[in-house]
């Protein structure tokens, strides 16, 4: 490959990094209000209430699958207007803080003992302070409950603080105090997200949703949720009572119409249950053996990715194999290469699933539904490394690549392969970017093991993404890449 031409392509790897958004995968959290007396009811800052939605990731062209967010020139991808800020959970939230430091001047003039020793008590420890504040006789506040809006104020700096713990006994405590409250079902919901409890977080938001269909980011949040379980009639019915409250949301419509569109072509489909993991097809289209043996593939990737990189495997999975290429891009807008797609739900198509190679596709693909339950930003040569890895030995295809590699020093910028590679459009380019982050994982697994992604994984829970490679293998840069595929 020429000097050029390896340019262009990190160019428009670059280019893609910048572009890439997914509208619910990434929703910007509002910043809570500033602090007010007393001190104990210091500013709590939300948490990365999307971080580990970031589910951007892709792959090489057929027969290899793809997992992504939707592609740039998808009409989701437009830019939203100048100051539109789109509704967050972590909003409804904030606002019964708000109106609790709004009331601080009046309730230290007058409030009970208990009252006031849950107030000032909050930083030091939070629980103490909620049993204080629930036995206080004063607590009720013209209909204002402030044990309630106290310990949703303490759960938000749990959250933020990653106390998974103390998180988790605030929330046994407001189901115990104010299950009807839409703001206790908010608050499970994204506790029980962070603990990777998808069914859990389901259901908190429908019951949100069942007390307050009216608030948008409630809406917008069950929408995207039953959207992941497959309920695609539902998550339409979501996104269109949300866009009645915010209509200027051309995003979300365009998503609402895709909505429409999954349920639609899912009404025929035959449904199978078993490990968490639902899986939709085609009957008349697939024999009852490769449905099996796509369950069986399923199950397996999904174990042996959780496994390498020492996490919990996903409790809830949403697979569909659609009838054709065409509905799978209509239903997704996948870019036309692509064999599957990874949004939420697992997109495959029969011809993909019928191939001969129809095993590694799954394993590939299921490998990205399960790296998407970690907490950071998982740079790409990584994301479709291990799941290329996980398909099974390397594909001709790729050792040709590396050979070339080798050969030639025409190695992409390590830096170029952090971010999106769906955006690249010719097959060719993309079959090397994919076959470079292949032998990064390679390299990283024969130099450090399964020890040294377990540390990659580390390292990206704690933000720190970028440069990972030599980070992990010190020195590690293009020239140590070709003479580790000379040795192979």
């Amino acid at each position: 490959m020429s000097r050029a031409r390896v340019i262009q392509l990190v160019l428009a790897v670059l280019a893609g990094a910048a572009l890439a958004f997914s509208f619910l995968r990434a929703p910007t959290p509002a910043a809570a209000p500033e602090p007010a007396a007393p001190p104990s009811l210091e500013t709590v800052e939300p948490p990365p209430e999307a971080s580990s939605r970031e589910r951007e990731s892709t792959t090489a062209p057929p027969p290899a699958p793809v997992s992504a967010g939707a592609p740039p020139g998808c009409p989701e991808d437009e830019a939203d207007p100048p100051g539109f800020v789109r509704p967050s959970l972590w909003d409804v939230l904030s606002i019964r803080t708000q109106e609790l430091r709004d009331r601080l001047p009046q309730l230290s003039r007058d409030a009970s003992p208990e009252l006031r020793a849950g107030l000032t008590s909050m930083r030091e420890d939070p629980i103490a302070a909620i049993d204080h504040l629930r036995a206080a006789p004063d607590r009720d506040r013209d209909g204002f409950d402030v044990a309630v809006a106290g310990a949703l104020h303490m759960g938000m700096g749990a959250l933020a603080d990653h106390e998974a713990r103390t998180a988790g006994r605030i929330v046994a405590i407001l189901d115990r105090e104010a299950q009807e409250d839409e703001a206790t079902q908010v608050y499970t919901a994204l506790v029980m997200e962070r603990e990777h409890r998808r069914v859990d977080a389901r259901r908190a938001l429908e019951r949100a949703w069942a007390i307050a269909p009216d608030e948008p980011a409630i809406a917008l949040a069950a929408a995207r949720a039953a959207s992941d379980a497959g309920d695609f009639e539902g998550a339409a019915t979501r996104a269109e009572r949300y866009l009645a409250l915010v209509p200027e949301d051309a995003r979300v419509q365009t998503w609402a119409t895709r909505m429409r569109a999954r349920a639609e072509m899912a009404r025929g489909l035959e449904r199978r249950v078993f490990d968490g993991v639902t899986l939709r097809w085609p009957r008349r289209e697939l024999p009852a053996e490769r449905v099996d043996g796509v369950q069986a593939a399923l199950t397996e990737a999904l174990d042996r990715t959780a496994g390498m990189i020492g996490r919990r495997r996903r409790d809830a999975l949403t697979v569909m194999i659609w009838s054709s290429r065409e509905d799978m891009r209509r239903a997704t807008c996948a870019p036309s290469w692509s064999g599957g797609i990874f949004d939420g739900v697992l997109h495959l198509d029969v011809r993909g699933v019928t191939a001969p190679d129809w095993d590694r596709t799954v394993r590939h693909e299921a490998t990205h539904a399960q790296l998407a339950e970690v907490r950071g930003r998982i740079p790409h040569w990584l994301n479709e490394g291990i799941a290329q890895h996980l398909e099974g030995p390397p594909r001709a295809s790729a050792l040709r690549s590396w050979r070339r590699m080798a050969a030639s020093g025409a190695v992409i910028p390590f830096a170029s392969l952090e971010g999106q590679l769906l955006v690249i459009d010719d097959a060719g380019d993309a079959r090397l970017a994919y076959h470079q982050s292949l032998a990064m994982f390679a390299w990283l697994l024969a130099a450090r093991g399964e020890q040294g992604v377990r540390e990659a994984f580390a390292e990206i829970e704690a933000g720190r993404h970028e440069d990972l490679l030599p980070r992990l293998l010190p020195g590690a840069d293009g020239a140590g890449l070709r003479a580790f595929l000379s040795e192979r």
